[in-house]
């Protein structure tokens, strides 16, 4: 079999990002390998991308048929946990579930647990009524660009966590992730990004860099104390807790 090339590795590399984070299929076919993974980590943003376009294509539809911005955002918000099968979501809740443990092994163990506990419950509760309702309250010139830009910034931010945070355990869905990823792959994670930003206000644009530097520096923090590194359920919090910062300070800036 002939090597790869840059061009058709990377493009192996996009479908996997696509199909681990996504219940869609890929439009092309796949060679797996933990290494493929890792280096597929690069491209989340990108996948995030396409998932905040058809978000927005929903929000669109919902409004057209509707007429009511709530309604609006909360077929958003149902539309991408369809795409992804709440992939994100149950991390953030079992993330959340981790409250209830008094040590780190005790934590760990609570995240694998595949039951939902009263911390995980109200977190996704509060984590979902906030999101529709931060969207709903977007100005309307807005909102499309928001979507799009949140759900790619937003993973963007939760793969940064790896850049200088260990991971926490041996075994997990995540771990072919752990190996690393370097400040290269961050930048052409974040390329597609950089055009979205020319709609925002320059004083959007600093608040969300001082916001994201301050959570990306501060969750490593938690992750570390609490959990010895990240997990697969902490970067799920991580894309949830983000998103939600995001859509704050493209609201609270811009009124």
């Amino acid at each position: 079999m002939s090597e790869r090339t840059p061009l058709s590795a990377a493009l192996n590399e996009l479908w996997l990002a696509w199909t681990f984070l996504t219940r869609l299929p890929a439009l092309g076919k796949i060679q797996y390998s933990p290494e493929a993974l890792n280096r597929s980590a690069r491209f989340f943003p990108w996948v995030g991308l396409v998932l905040g376009l058809l978000q927005a294509l929903a929000y669109s539809l919902a409004l057209s048929l509707f007429s009511n911005v709530w309604l609006a955002a909360l077929f958003s918000v149902m539309s991408v946990i369809l795409l992804t099968g709440a992939f994100h979501e149950d991390g953030f809740a079992d993330y959340c579930d981790s409250f209830g443990g008094q040590d780190r092994a005790s934590r760990l163990k609570i995240m694998t647990d595949s039951r939902l506990g009263t911390f995980g419950v109200s977190g996704l509760f509060f984590a979902l009524a906030l999101r529709i309702a931060l969207i709903a309250s977007l100005d309307s010139q807005l909102v499309l660009i928001a979507i799009v830009l949140t759900a790619g910034l937003s993973r963007w931010t939760a793969i940064s966590l790896m850049l200088n945070t260990p991971y926490a355990k041996a075994e997990g869905k995540s771990k072919p992730l752990a190996e690393s990823i370097d400040p290269p792959a961050l930048l052409l994670g974040a390329a597609p990004l950089l055009p979205l930003l020319l709609f925002l206000e320059i004083a959007v644009i600093l608040a969300l860099i001082v916001i994201l530097a301050l959570f990306i520096v501060g969750f490593s923090a938690q992750l570390r104390q609490r959990l010895g590194g990240f997990t697969g359920d902490a970067l799920g919090a991580a894309q949830q807790i983000s998103e939600v910062l995001v859509y704050s300070c493209i609201l609270a800036v811009s009124l």
